[in-house]
């Protein structure tokens, strides 16, 4: 397998054979995620093996309300504070449960790496669809916003250091 990541092309990549097995994140990929990427809302990023598509996920830029951090994430008197916003995240169901979903985040933990190192970010904001994708979120570190259901936030320095104890298991 040639596997990489690449921001979404649907000159080179094949979205209609995509199937997560929930509809919604479908037909986002097949439908929505090249025209917000036309129109600056989102970047899309493919983990693909030559021009089909293992998994997917959209980042954009984002704000909470510092009331909804919890206590030791609040700063001063902002209001809103800047993150990055995991839109969404999926693995096509041929590939799943093989640890595609984790490659995924920490690639999008790279990128917010990235980001942060050109812009504010404070850190990464995921809204989970239900109890059992808060649960693997919860599982990287993030912690649920207040005054939210499923909302999570993961700061920088949590980010830093999965990143880091991941690259150091690679040796």
């Amino acid at each position: 397998m040639a596997m990489k990541f690449e921001i979404l092309n649907p000159k080179l990549h094949n979205r209609s054979n995509f199937d997560c097995g929930v509809e919604a994140l479908n037909c986002y990929l097949q439908k929505y995620a090249n025209q917000d990427q036309k129109r600056s809302l989102t970047k899309v990023y493919v983990l693909t093996d030559n021009e089909t598509i293992i998994g997917y996920y959209s980042i954009s830029a984002h704000s909470v309300l510092c009331e909804h951090l919890p206590e030791n994430q609040r700063i001063g008197a902002y209001e809103n504070l800047p993150f990055l916003l995991l839109g969404r995240l999926a693995v096509d169901k041929k590939y799943q449960g093989r640890g595609y979903g984790d490659v995924l985040i920490h690639h999008a933990f790279e990128t917010t790496l990235h980001a942060a190192e050109m812009l504010g970010v404070m850190g990464m904001v995921v809204e989970a669809k239900n109890e059992k994708i808060t649960a693997f979120y919860e599982g990287f570190g993030f912690k649920r916003l207040t005054g939210t259901k499923n909302r999570l936030v993961l700061p920088l320095k949590v980010i830093k250091n999965v990143v880091t104890i991941n690259v150091g298991n690679m040796d």
